[in-house]
């Protein structure tokens, strides 16, 4: 029976590995292995499944494995739904097996398990200062294929980025390696290292369960979630949704559906995905930060080698109340940069970051005009990526 710890008055969904459920359609029996993730207080798992091919000579092996998701009936739900049933064979990650486990006033799914998380856990454990450019090349284009399909069914994704693109090593396949766009309701917040701690139930009575251990809720929000912040948005989506111009505060007026979000506001998400696989997990914490920076990108028209230069000065400038001249002073700067260094990044994908980050949509390109630009055509495959990423013995060079 699946237990729950209380979280803000919400009973979350963290039953204990061990815990057994059997799809009642199907018979296949799951088998919670191990916390991988969280997504709104719940647990997210690895569990082995098990058909009734799982029986050879006798023993009983393991079908599989999955991940498995507690959610609730909502828009998600309907959203993933509908891409299942016009998106089956597209690169995306979609709902293997519905309802297989009851739990309040919703239920568990599975979806097929992506092995070493998303490309933000990735950035977060092993390449802190950034993925190789080569090796963004090829995660952005197997995302954006499944994105490609998405567009062409008429539909927006709104939640792209480097926490919905995950990753999975096959060790006896053919094709080891496969990058896959997480949507709806596959997508959740990677952490296949997350200390756990046995706790007992919130009221009495209740049966053991998990919960997280010295994970840190203080200190300033970063773009270190699988649902970026509500001012991360394109500017045309923050400004009409995120933000009342009559009291100077922020709103949460976003309704459930798709409302205003369009295909140009995906290719914005691109361009900030784009930003965090190069430099790393980002340390932004406010719309103003983030539309300095990308300011400064478009008047330099390059990506300078370490954000964290560029931020560090001008918010020491902006103290001492100089913030007209700390702005020339940048510019300077970034014209000083250009000619006397060698730039980390070509020129094919800062041309891309800038694309996709245009504060107006007209300018923004499409997700097949991206696919055709040899930033993309010319990527490498899916084994130099399982090379230089998931082999990588010394990962932190690249800076």
């Amino acid at each position: 029976m699946a237990t729950g710890g209380s979280s803000g008055g919400k009973l979350a969904y963290r039953p204990r590995p061990g815990n057994i459920f059997i799809d009642k359609l199907t018979g296949t029996k799951y088998i919670l292995e191990k916390v991988i993730g969280t997504c709104d207080f719940h647990f997210i798992y690895k569990a082995s499944y098990y058909t009734a091919e799982s029986t050879i000579e006798g023993r009983l092996l393991p079908t599989g494995y999955a991940t498995v998701k507690f959610i609730e009936p909502g828009y998600d739900f309907y959203k993933s739904k509908v891409a299942e049933q016009l998106l089956r064979n597209s690169n995306m990650i979609h709902v293997e097996s519905w309802r297989i486990q009851k739990f309040r006033h919703g239920y568990c799914v599975a979806f097929p398990y992506m092995s070493e998380g998303s490309l933000r856990y990735i950035l977060s454990t092993r390449f802190q200062n950034g993925l190789p450019e080569d090796c963004i090349a090829i995660a952005l284009k197997e995302a954006l294929l499944g994105l490609f399909d998405l567009h062409f069914s008429d539909r927006v994704h709104k939640r792209f980025s480097a926490g919905s693109i995950y990753v999975n090593f096959k060790p006896r396949s053919v094709l080891n390696v496969e990058i896959k766009l997480g949507y709806a309701t596959t997508i959740y917040e990677s952490a296949l290292e997350t200390p756990t701690v046995l706790k007992r139930g919130p009221e009495t009575g209740n049966q053991p369960y998990l919960g997280l251990k010295g994970k840190n809720l203080g200190g300033p929000p970063i773009l270190d979630l699988s649902f970026l912040p509500d001012w991360a948005a394109a500017p045309e989506i923050f400004h009409l949704n995120f933000y009342d111009s009559d009291n100077e505060n922020k709103t949460s007026s976003r309704s459930e559906n798709d409302g205003n979000y369009s295909f140009k506001s995906d290719i914005w998400l691109v361009g900030i995905a784009a930003l965090e696989l190069a430099y790393g997990n980002l340390r932004i914490s406010h719309r103003e930060e983030l539309e300095g920076l990308i300011s400064k990108i478009e008047r330099s028209r390059r990506l300078p080698d370490k954000l964290e230069d560029v931020l560090e000065e001008y918010h020491e400038e902006e103290k001492k109340g100089k913030t007209k001249k700390v702005m020339g002073y940048l510019k300077d700067k970034m014209k000083l940069v250009k000619c006397n260094r060698i730039n980390k990044f070509s020129k094919e994908f800062e041309e891309l970051v800038l694309d996709c980050l245009s504060t107006k949509e007209s300018k923004r390109p499409s997700v097949g005009g991206l696919l055709h630009r040899p930033f993309f055509r010319n990527a490498k495959n899916l084994q130099w990526f399982q090379r230089r990423v998931l082999y990588a013995k010394d990962p932190m060079p690249y800076y």
